[in-house]
């Protein structure tokens, strides 16, 4: 990995309930992490590969510091230049421990 190339910022939300006093619940996306990565569109054959469908939405791909993203799960969110992307697939680094890999595609809401 080369890590001059990790030159962009990018904030992992999360969705946390909270409970009110008045015994009601409630969503709220707050910040769970602040990392850089290096941010890439994926190809139309790595899309198929990880989701097997073709669809026109827009796919980006993170690659991120393994040690920074060990937490990181298919339920956040990532918010890259003031866009949200669903993650939809991790692909960790087993091997050599380096560097993650997030695929995130555009959240259209």
């Amino acid at each position: 990995m080369i890590l001059n190339l990790m030159n962009s910022k990018i904030q992992i939300l999360k969705t946390v309930t909270f409970k009110r006093p008045d015994g009601t619940t409630r969503q709220k996306t707050v910040l769970f992490k602040t990392l850089w990565a290096d941010v890439t569109r994926a190809t139309l054959k790595e899309y198929r590969e990880v989701t097997g469908i073709a669809e026109e939405k827009e796919n980006v791909i993170f690659l991120v510091n393994y040690m920074d993203s060990r937490d990181i799960t298919e339920k956040m969110f990532v918010l890259f230049n003031g866009e949200k992307y669903n993650i939809k697939d991790i692909q960790r680094d087993y091997e050599r421990f380096d560097c993650n890999r997030i695929i995130g595609r555009r959240n259209t809401k």
